[in-house]
């Protein structure tokens, strides 16, 4: 994965702000001259060694026990639905909230979140979940961070 040593993901080319990645090998790359080039190149056996790599470079924030901002912002970047997307300052702030991580402290909600993120029929799961007064508290804090005007206007 390029990187400039912290968790901004870069074009493997041209070092710009990736829009898009390899099918074959997931870097991210911006255009399609770059992928063309980057193409002649590719090697995906050689994915699970780069992830080993950036998961050994220092980060400013605080994770969980299992490192899942990889995998996060390769969801991001590969999320096709503008509209859905959640802006990186916007997960930044996420990641600041003192509220959400108080409310994360809380076993009941990481293992909703367990079961949400391993779950099969993720719309179901939510259904049930959104009847959960815990799993709403989180819910609704999460957008208070994301959307705040939309939120003080419901």
């Amino acid at each position: 994965m390029a990187s400039l040593g912290c968790s901004t993901v870069v074009c493997v080319i041209c070092l710009e702000k990736p829009k898009y990645r390899c099918p074959a090998c997931r870097v991210p790359y911006c255009s399609v001259a770059c992928f063309r080039k980057h193409k002649e190149q590719c090697n995906p056996e050689a994915r699970p060694a780069e992830k080993k790599i950036r998961s050994a470079l220092p980060t400013k924030t605080i994770k969980p026990v299992e490192n899942k901002d990889d995998d996060s912002i390769a969801d991001f970047l590969n999320s096709d639905e503008e509209e859905d997307r959640v802006s990186l300052q916007n997960l930044k702030n996420l990641g600041e909230s003192a509220t959400l991580r108080s409310l994360l402290l809380n076993p009941h909600l990481r293992q909703l979140m367990v079961n949400l993120d391993q779950g099969e029929d993720k719309a179901k799961l939510m259904r049930a979940y959104m009847q959960e007064p815990l799993f709403v508290e989180f819910a609704d804090c999460c957008l208070g961070i994301v959307e705040p005007s939309q939120n003080e206007d419901s």
